[in-house]
């Protein structure tokens, strides 16, 4: 009869476990690498900018009302009389 080596199983089940742990480990040290440089790809920031100047919105801009301290205000404000 055959005798059946427990070492011999336990060192394989040691081996497939250390493996299995070795490439999760690579496999996230990697991710964790990459993700800022994808998220920078993807990222509107980066695009290119349109050099066509759009004159409807320089225009909008030059109409628009500014006001300063200078001018008095407009609005008049009158306490309210309470009554009892």
């Amino acid at each position: 009869m055959k005798k059946s080596s427990l070492s011999g199983y336990l060192l394989v089940i040691c081996i497939a476990s250390f493996l299995a742990t070795f490439i999760f480990v690579v496999q996230r040290s990697y991710d964790n690498l990459m993700e800022p440089i994808n998220s920078a790809k993807q990222s509107d920031i980066i695009k290119p900018i349109d050099l066509n100047l759009d004159v409807d919105i320089l225009n909008e801009i030059e109409n628009r009302k500014f006001y300063s301290d200078d001018q008095p205000a407009s609005i008049i404000i009158t306490p309210a009389v309470a009554t009892q």
